[in-house]
């Protein structure tokens, strides 16, 4: 499904941030202000807020797009 949110997702978080989800369901996080929330989370394809590959977060990420849907077959 294309708006479906699972593992290996392209996604864009709340402030506009690549990632690539990488667990299969949402989990509880700490945000660095103390907050907790439970959000999908992966790593970091941009590095507008901070270097690619670093932890990534969305409570409600935009789906760009899945991985295995991606490859050649």
């Amino acid at each position: 499904m294309k708006n479906e949110i699972r593992k290996g997702t392209l996604a864009i978080c709340g402030i506009g941030c690549l990632g690539l989800i990488t667990e299969d369901e949402p989990r509880e996080i700490t945000y660095n202000d103390g907050n907790k929330s439970v959000a999908w989370v992966g790593i970091h394809l941009t590095d507008k807020v901070c270097k690619i590959g670093g932890a990534w977060s969305s409570r409600k990420p935009i789906v760009v797009g899945h991985t295995d849907e991606l490859m050649v077959q």
